[in-house]
């Protein structure tokens, strides 16, 4: 009985240790609402949405995507910034429980509320090769981007066009971790590089 009793509560317990959440799932390219609305089973207590604004070469993408939660993207600002016709800005939000992310909206907030932070790095684009760009001059960090980026890519936008990219820029901390799939709108076809490394301080203190 005694056994019996013992299996009960492992049982219970191998039962609730396995947390899974109901969220809606969409993914509209080139656009700021989700047209259709499917339900996907998730890991863990939440559902998120991702808000995409994206100047490339002076054309605006904007697309929207639901799915499960991916901690590293809850409520924050996913962004990153040049001076040469290339920034990015994602707003990851994130809702507890079961169809959290069902009345979530396309949200700016990320293109309003990027302060510069007192940081900067080399900046430099081109849409032309994966062979690197040279940076002739800083580009001023903004938000969370204490990090600095070097890109190197094959790219598929979301209007299907495929750009052969370099970047230099800033990126939100932790962004090479996060990598291209954090962006709803673009598809790594080809990746050659992707290395990030701290951000330089815009007044460095004074050495003794």
């Amino acid at each position: 009985m005694n056994k019996i009793f013992v299996l009960l509560i492992l049982s219970s317990m191998v039962t609730t240790g396995h947390l899974t959440t109901m969220c809606k799932r969409c993914w509209n390219l080139d656009s700021t609402e989700c047209c259709t609305e499917k339900e996907i089973e998730c890991d863990g207590s939440k559902c998120m949405m991702l808000s995409e604004y994206c100047n490339v070469s002076d054309v605006i993408y904007n697309s929207v995507r639901k799915m499960c939660a991916v901690e590293m993207l809850c409520d924050i600002c996913f962004s990153a910034s040049t001076n040469h016709g290339f920034n990015l800005r994602v707003s990851g939000e994130c809702g507890e429980g079961d169809y959290s992310n069902a009345e979530l909206k396309f949200k700016e907030l990320c293109r309003d509320k990027m302060p510069l932070n007192n940081f900067m790095c080399p900046s430099c684009y081109v849409n032309t090769s994966t062979d690197g760009c040279e940076s002739n001059e800083m580009v001023l960090c903004r938000g969370n981007e204490f990090e600095c980026v070097k890109l190197r890519s094959l790219v598929q936008l979301s209007d299907g066009k495929m750009v052969p990219m370099s970047v230099q820029g800033c990126i939100t901390e932790g962004g090479c971790k996060i990598g291209i799939g954090a962006v709803p709108g673009a598809k790594e076809l080809d990746a050659k590089e992707m290395t990030c490394t701290p951000a330089i301080p815009v007044n460095p203190p004074e050495s003794n």
